[in-house]
């Protein structure tokens, strides 16, 4: 097959969404398939300043990347506007704002597609809260290419899936992926055609995560052998839970010194000026942005890694810990109730409840032996269920059915 994925950022851009259609690209080029990569040149979403160059093969995957408009105080003052004036009214003069000051606008990534769409077999789109999923969307309905979009819909901010557009391109796809039995429930729900919906889910590779003695990971970052260590891993915006977390830590520690917190992935606005108000906090160590050697020796060094997030589409950091045997505890939103097993590898906490993620800290804290029983089940679950090579047949399979009925129509219609 011929398939182009069509996304806002590609790796080395962090981010959940683009680890998921990297992976999938790459799996299906590993199985001989031709897989392009339309993306922007950013690395981050807040400004989408250009840093990469126009193109690069990438482990068997041609990625052409296109100059985006760069976001400015401007353009974060429209997407407010908007936002704040579309939710009142619903009236589509403001979602323009919102998506114009949204973004990544690649003028050049559009006119490409409605030119080379006809290349493909099929368009993959991918996170539809950005602007390239909207344009690669008109341009493969446009010339006449099948389309499958995976939205990545967090059910709790209906930004992710609620605009005009987005709605009509989930109704308007050949097929949609979901990342999880309660996402594909709640696209039911809100009325998409359930024979046109799949649950894909999300995967690794288990070769790309050794193991290592936690003492030697934990010498590498500079933390204590005897500690209990509790990693957030991700971006430190406000809706991932980054303060909670650390409101948490700081009332644990007293009573339990050898509590610390390990905080790696980019910082944001939020958790800047959060920092700036908590200077020299004993016994927490935040590393910010680190490569990937840095991220493995953070995962082997930790005994629990506790993302709060109140906004999820799944979250695959609850598998990287697992398949090092870590637990995991989460928000007990739509999407990570269906990820996470209660009691089993982890624990689900209600979103901001304070008390409820510490009560559940303090049950790994006075039991030593719970935290390995937990990971153990959460690395288990990971090689049965949650591996990149489950993903990619999954999704080709999706490829395949979605073109056979094409062929079918398009028979029909001759006949």
């Amino acid at each position: 097959m011929r398939v182009l994925h069509v996304t806002h950022q590609y790796p080395p851009a962090i981010g959940g969404s683009e680890r998921y259609i990297a992976d999938l690209s790459e799996g299906l080029a590993r199985r001989g398939h031709q897989v392009d990569v339309f993306t922007s040149r950013s690395l981050h979403y807040e400004s989408w300043r250009n840093e990469l160059g126009p193109f690069e093969a990438r482990n068997r995957v041609n990625v052409y990347r296109f100059r985006s408009v760069q976001r400015r105080d401007f353009h974060w003052r429209m997407l407010h506007f908007g936002a704040r004036h579309y939710w009142q009214t619903r009236a589509r003069r403001y979602e323009l704002l919102m998506f114009l000051g949204g973004g990544p606008l690649c003028p050049g990534m559009f006119w490409r597609l409605l030119a080379q769409a006809p290349r493909y077999d099929l368009i993959h789109l991918n996170c539809l809260v950005y602007a390239p999923v909207a344009y690669g969307y008109l341009a493969a309905r446009r010339r006449g290419v099948p389309v499958i979009v995976t939205p990545h819909a967090h059910s709790e901010q209906e930004v992710t899936y609620g605009l005009g557009h987005q709605r009509a391109i989930l109704k308007g796809c050949d097929h949609v992926l979901a990342d999880t039995a309660a996402e594909r429930a709640f696209l039911i729900d809100a009325g998409v055609d359930a024979w046109h919906i799949t649950t894909g889910g999300i995967g690794l590779r288990p070769e790309d995560y050794p193991r290592q003695d936690p003492l030697q990971a934990r010498r590498q970052l500079g933390l204590p052998e005897g500690a209990f260590v509790l990693l957030f891993l991700g971006r430190k915006a406000e809706y991932k839970g980054f303060d909670l977390t650390l409101k948490v830590f700081k009332a644990l520690r007293p009573d339990y010194p050898h509590l610390w917190l390990l905080a790696v992935g980019p910082g944001t606005e939020f958790s800047e000026s959060l920092l700036a108000h908590e200077p020299g906090i004993s016994g927490f160590l935040d590393l910010g942005a680190v490569p990937e050697e840095v991220k493995l020796a953070a995962l082997n060094a930790c005994d629990c890694l506790v993302l709060p997030s109140g906004g999820e589409a799944f979250s695959i950091v609850f598998l990287e810990a697992w398949i090092m045997g870590k637990p995991v505890i989460g928000a007990r939103t739509l999407a990570v109730s269906t990820v996470i097993d209660q009691g089993s590898d982890g624990f689900l906490v209600a979103p901001g409840d304070v008390g409820d993620l510490a009560a559940c800290l303090v049950r790994l804290l006075e039991d030593p032996a719970l935290p390995r029983r937990m990971g153990a089940h959460g690395r288990a679950k990971v090689l049965k269920r949650y591996t990149v090579a489950r993903l990619t047949d999954v999704v080709e399979g999706v490829y395949l059915r979605v073109l056979r009925r094409r062929w079918r129509e398009s028979q029909r219609r001759a006949a």
